[in-house]
């Protein structure tokens, strides 16, 4: 019996299901983000938040803009991932040298806060490195040979 238009479509589906890298790391993503979520959770921190506030201690008082550029997210997914340290008290927005620009400092309450998280995320990232130490390495290379194709 010859296969139908819809069969033969389920069948590809399921081979990108079954062989789709880029499906495979975003959910290699999400595993690991939830790993370090879930260390992370007395502080309140959200893995992705940790890396703001972790990047914001490293560039005080980067503009949006670059703090955007050094993470390699888009301006409007990294004001909304702001908006609740800023809501929380851990990150401050002032005014940047050029009005039209914010630059972004820890607040006290957010260095003790990250000061907090430190600890946990070296417990997530020992564990993960533990796990697939040898594998890391070389993917990590892999990754920045990867993102010189696309840049």
């Amino acid at each position: 019996m010859a296969k139908t238009d819809s069969q033969r479509l389920k069948m590809i589906c399921g081979k990108v299901a079954q062989r789709c890298l880029g499906m495979r790391m975003r959910n290699a993503a999400r595993v690991v983000g939830n790993f370090y979520d879930r260390h992370l959770k007395p502080t309140g921190l959200k893995a992705t938040q940790f890396t703001l506030l972790n990047a914001i201690c490293l560039n005080p008082s980067f503009s949006i803009g670059r703090l955007a550029d050094f993470l390699q997210i888009d301006r409007t997914t990294l004001n909304r991932n702001l908006k609740p340290l800023e809501r929380k008290g851990l990150i401050q927005s002032v005014p940047g040298r050029d009005p039209r620009t914010r630059t972004l400092n820890l607040t006290a309450a957010g260095t003790q806060t990250l000061k907090q998280a430190l600890p946990l995320w070296l417990e997530a990232q020992s564990a993960v490195v533990d796990l697939l130490e040898k594998r890391v390495e070389g993917f990590a290379d892999d990754l920045r040979a990867l993102e010189k194709l696309v840049t």
